[in-house]
């Protein structure tokens, strides 16, 4: 992995809003709409996150998988590449990259279990780990929010008492497309910020002193 966010090529996928509103061309031609599109996405977030609870991956293994989901339709669409495999596809990808490595077998079982309707086979998920990458033009290094936050929150015993609310606003940052568009020590101050408002406290001046 790079050693620096800054070096890496997860700068390099990083995307304005803008332009992802004009990705998936494919699928609004067939009458897919922004909101179809974005309902969609959070679906087969959800079901990325299910399959990583039922076989006991780590937190960070579901995030990572999620933004290789983001980052391949931002640059293709559902008509060129089945969801319903792309999701387990990057969450056994993201396995690997993480260091968590789940036998495919293993989610393979998670799969029919969770979808029995959805009949894909070994060699389906094995295919489809080779379309991933290459849509990703092998770039996986995703560095993580949780990280940044965890260490923000250890810094200064002061925002202790924010790290409930900020855990879980960034836990559902990952139901949005913010992980393609924000460096993560960004998602990890906007979320600490939230934290601070439905606390009802004031960061303004601890925010002004961050380098």
């Amino acid at each position: 992995m790079a050693a620096s966010f800054w070096t890496s090529t997860q700068l390099k996928w990083l995307m304005p809003k803008e332009r992802l509103l004009q990705s998936q061309q494919e699928d609004r031609a067939k009458g897919l709409s922004e909101n179809h599109i974005q309902q969609l996405k959070v679906y087969f977030t959800q079901y990325i996150y299910d399959m990583s609870n039922s076989i006991k991956l780590r937190q960070r293994v579901a995030a990572t998988a999620v933004v290789y989901f983001r980052r391949l339709y931002a640059g293709s669409s559902f008509s060129a590449h089945d969801p319903h495999l792309v999701a387990p596809g990057c969450l056994y990808l993201a396995s690997k990259v993480e260091e968590s490595v789940v036998a495919a077998k293993l989610l393979l079982a998670s799969m029919k279990r969770l979808r029995p309707a959805w009949q894909y086979e070994l060699k389906d998920l094995l295919d489809m780990e080779m379309v991933i990458l290459e849509e990703l033009d092998t770039h996986l290094v995703v560095f993580s929010p949780y990280l940044s936050l965890a260490k923000i929150l250890e810094s200064d015993a002061q925002l202790a008492d924010l790290g409930q609310n900020a855990w879980a606003a960034l836990n559902d940052v990952y139901r949005t497309d913010a992980p393609i568009i924000h460096a993560p020590h960004v998602l990890a101050l906007g979320c600490l910020y939230l934290a601070s408002v439905i606390c009802s406290r004031d960061i303004t001046a601890w925010l002004e002193g961050v380098d």
